[in-house]
């Protein structure tokens, strides 16, 4: 592998388990908050963390595919990690504001 390579993947990676840590600090407060709320509410958050698991496997699934890919094909798939970590962190954060409320 390229040092450029090796450099992004391990960047992806860290934020990766940085947002899952967050992820689950946060989730744990929701969960505990969510015991005062209606099914209403409840239904909403569960939609919500299916989606952030949803873009989270995809992004494990970019990460896995740039780890196997060769030095010369990763930069191909890099634009398409790039777009799930966005997609993720972007769930994570809208999620967090609407449930810090």
């Amino acid at each position: 592998m390229t040092a450029k390579k090796d450099e992004y993947l391990e960047q992806m990676k860290k934020q990766y388990d940085e947002l899952n840590y967050r992820w689950s600090r946060e989730r744990d407060k929701f969960e505990a908050d969510l015991q005062h709320e209606s099914a209403d509410v409840r239904k909403e958050y569960e939609a919500k963390r299916e989606e952030y698991r949803k873009l989270r496997d995809e992004l494990q699934e970019k990460i896995v595919d740039l780890e196997v890919a060769g030095d010369n094909a990763w930069e191909d798939i890099k634009d398409g990690a790039e777009n799930a970590w966005k997609q993720m962190s972007k769930a994570f954060d809208k999620a967090a504001a609407h449930f810090k409320k």
